[in-house]
């Protein structure tokens, strides 16, 4: 059976059985069962039900609203009331008992506190009573007056610290001098990762043989000799708790370790921010009886309140100062990544090139490269990671160097491409594949030479504007996804004044504010584009790169964009091929000679 137990008033500590399964409050004698007489109580103020084994309280839409712990209680949203739970209405409160609250003895005050139990984390600590008028003259040395003005200097003090590992120590040590009494002190912090908790700070006094401060220790220090009950209550139930003897706590665990430092009194309270996070505890305790009564409760709620948004501003100030750092490193890693890259085109007389690279992020998947080999002949890749960001930038530079090894040694794109993919697997990177389009161009001739490793085709604009797509028929598996795949290749034939157009999917997955992609098989944009650009490489790329940007304008860009044109000019003519030429394009072609 559950009670009610008045707070205040001249009926202070009447006790009232909530024996109905509806108990009315109010101010009318006939529909209430507990009738209130101040002014601004409704005649049907508020009402406490039962429901299985657990009680709950309902404002009844009264005039001057129903509170719980001082939170206003909403019309339709009741609330189940746990043990020591204020319930006001208007100038009266209760404190609501779910057993029947012990008596206080003959001459001691009725002022209750909540003494917690090392029990199961679910149990509901038991209630007693204390005198607060027999508190030693040590605990009443400190006039609230004096309490009012170190709660104003601890706020001013941490309200300017910024550093985790200082604000704990200085909670404490202004504490310390706030309650004299106090012979240990605790703040211990949740790990917002983890949920572990970690003692920040602990103060004991000395004469004890204790070390007098340490002001942190390890996580994986041994277990604190703290009720870690006491502590889940707190921060479980979110409300403050006061222990005049810890050694009649029969359930405690280590009642043991509690008698051998003599422990007594013990005050333990929340650190709760403004949005009501727990973000950890204070505990204070003595080895006498009856060192703390609920003034120095409420002063001490209010302290790890202040305490509770200097550590949430530290907090934020070190997350800022680690972003920072984050995106320091993030700049000087997009600066080496941009070295990777040419760092200017080719020179190669009667041939145009130009190249753009602009990641989604600091860093990115995508690469391109030229490669001078002999006989005038020029290796060009562009390759897409799979994914974005970090990983993808570690694996594009480790493919960078790969690629260059590989076009070198194998003379050719397909047999390049092949052992690109052999090298991937061996590396044992899973999850990942890349794309390539890898072309050796023979300068002196115009002949370009294509192998494809699961890539876009590229374009060629021919000289009268025609435009068509090389490689789709002969594109493999991209690598890293079949183990010894083989490769084919494709020639293509270019004339002066014909423009090649190669691109990562970030050109044609660009999108505008309706998530429209710039091209797809059903709006071939970019093969427009490309055919409507007049002049060389270097005006057909800035062409295409000003379409994207008007296309997907205000549309945050969602991958890497990648673009290689190049082409010989309009003056340009080919030497000879000593074997009678092929058409513009054939299916498959051995290797280089």
């Amino acid at each position: 059976m559950a009670f009610l137990k008045r707070a205040n008033g001249d009926s202070a500590g009447q006790i009232i059985e909530l024996s109905q399964e509806r108990t009315v409050i109010g101010r009318s004698p006939e529909q209430c069962h507990i009738v209130l007489d101040p002014n601004g109580v409704s005649r049907r103020h508020a009402e406490i039900y039962r429901k299985d084994d657990a009680f709950f309280v309902r404002d009844l839409k009264s005039r001057n609203m129903t509170k719980v712990n001082n939170i206003k209680l909403l019309p339709g949203a009741d609330r189940q009331l746990l043990a020591g739970d204020r319930i006001n209405i208007c100038d009266v409160e209760f404190v609501f008992h779910p057993v029947a609250p012990v008596e206080p003895q003959p001459g001691e005050g009725p002022r209750e506190v909540l003494i917690v139990a090392d029990a199961e984390a679910g149990d509901i600590p038991p209630l007693h009573t204390f005198d607060a008028s027999r508190s030693s003259s040590v605990a009443s040395m400190v006039k609230p007056e004096v309490k009012l003005k170190a709660i104003l200097e601890i706020t001013r003090d941490l309200s300017t610290e910024l550093k985790m590992d200082q604000v704990a120590p200085r909670v404490l040590d202004s504490l310390a001098q706030l309650f004299p009494q106090a012979e240990r002190l605790f703040l211990v912090l949740v790990d917002p990762e983890t949920k572990r908790l970690v003692r920040k700070a602990t103060k004991i006094r000395q004469g004890r043989g204790r070390t007098n401060f340490n002001p942190s220790v390890p996580a994986d220090e041994a277990p604190m000799q703290m009720s870690r009950s006491l502590v889940g209550h707190v921060l479980g139930q979110k409300k403050a708790v006061l222990s005049q003897d810890a050694s009649t706590d029969k359930n405690l665990p280590t009642s043991a370790s509690i008698a051998d430092l003599k422990i007594r009194s013990v005050m333990c309270v929340p650190m709760l921010t403004p949005d009501g996070e727990a973000v950890g505890i204070i505990q204070l305790d003595t080895s006498d009886r009856k060192q703390f009564h609920q003034e120095d409760l409420d002063v001490l709620a209010a302290v790890a309140g202040q305490a509770a948004i200097a550590i949430q501003n530290a907090r934020l100030h070190e997350s800022l100062l680690e972003r920072e750092r984050v995106d320091r490193d993030l700049k000087l890693a997009e600066q080496v990544q941009k070295r990777f890259l040419p760092q200017e085109t080719p020179k190669i007389a009667g041939y145009e090139f130009f190249a753009h690279y602009e990641p989604a992020y600091e860093v990115g998947g995508d690469y391109y490269d030229f490669v001078p080999l002999s006989h005038d002949r020029l290796a060009l890749a562009l390759g897409d990671v799979s994914g974005k960001g970090v990983a993808a930038a570690l694996m594009m530079a480790k493919f960078s160097g790969d690629t260059r090894y590989c076009i070198l040694t194998e003379n050719a794109p397909g047999a390049a491409a092949a052992e690109l993919n052999s090298l991937l697997f061996a590396a044992g990177i899973e999850e990942k594949f890349i794309t390539l389009s890898l072309s050796v161009l023979d300068a002196r001739r115009g002949l370009l030479s294509l192998a494809s490793a699961g890539h876009l085709p590229i374009i060629v604009r021919r000289a009268d504007g025609a435009v068509e797509e090389v490689g789709e028929a002969v594109a493999g598996f991209p690598l890293g996804i079949v183990p010894g795949a083989e490769y084919r290749q494709v020639e293509v034939q270019l004339a002066p004044g014909d423009v090649v157009v190669i691109y990562s999917d970030g050109v044609t997955d660009s999108r505008n504010l309706e998530e429209q992609l710039y091209d797809c098989r059903d709006d071939r944009r970019l093969l427009r584009r490309v055919a409507e650009s007049s002049g060389g490489p270097q005006a057909v790329g800035k062409a295409i790169l000003q379409d994207i940007r008007e296309y997907s304008l205000g549309h945050v860009q969602a991958d890497d964009i990648t673009l290689v044109c190049f082409g010989p000019s309009a003056e340009w003519a080919p030497e000879p091929r000593r074997e009678p030429a092929a058409a513009a394009t054939s299916p498959e072609s051995p290797a280089l000679p």
